[in-house]
């Protein structure tokens, strides 16, 4: 037992960190070294399905987002919002928008959005060059390929926040003292 016992427990650790990085790993392999050539990968930004979603999902981020702003600069007085708005207004305000601080998930849900603008202005830009002139594809694919990569990471680790919180949610409390950082 006491042979097996080290052995056991260093094996598992790998693992456990291997499940951590699984996502890291396979967004870095999708997106910097995707084998698609570049004419389809920026048809595939410019009209594909699951980036119509994702424009769509980041118009209501920076919707969200220019709430908070007209919030903060007392543009929009808050009363007014809690009025009109169909669902428990209050709590929706206090919670979703946050008015009177910036949580890193904000940001990066808004860095996220601006990205993905990015990403379609460039690449539809690229895709009229690639048509007419000749231009560097090596460079277009760079770009293409770090800006998807970065947004990615930016939304990987939005998502798992929202797991975390989600967790806390369901674990007993007796277990919570595990997911404490």
């Amino acid at each position: 037992m006491i042979g097996y016992l080290p052995s056991l427990l260093y094996r598992i650790s790998f693992k456990a960190n291997a499940v951590a990085y699984l996502p890291f790993i396979w967004v870095a392999h999708t997106t910097l070294r995707n084998p698609l050539p570049v004419k389809s990968r920026l048809e595939r930004i410019t009209k594909g399905e699951l980036e119509q979603v994702r424009r769509a999902i980041s118009w209501g981020i920076m919707l969200t987002l220019a709430a908070k702003i007209s919030l903060i600069f007392g543009w929009v007085e808050r009363a007014k919002i809690e009025d009109k708005l169909p669902i428990p207004s209050k709590q929706f305000i206090e919670r979703v928008l946050v008015p009177n601080v910036w949580p890193w998930w904000q940001i990066t849900l808004a860095s996220d959005a601006v990205l993905t603008f990015l990403l379609l202005y460039i690449s539809y830009a690229a895709f009229s060059r690639i048509n007419k002139i000749a231009c560097n594809e090596e460079s277009v694919l760079t770009t293409v390929s770090t800006i998807s990569f970065v947004r990615s990471i930016l939304s990987i680790a939005t998502i798992s926040h929202f797991f975390y919180v989600a967790a806390v949610q369901v674990v007993p409390a007796s277990w919570l003292h595990l997911l404490a950082f």
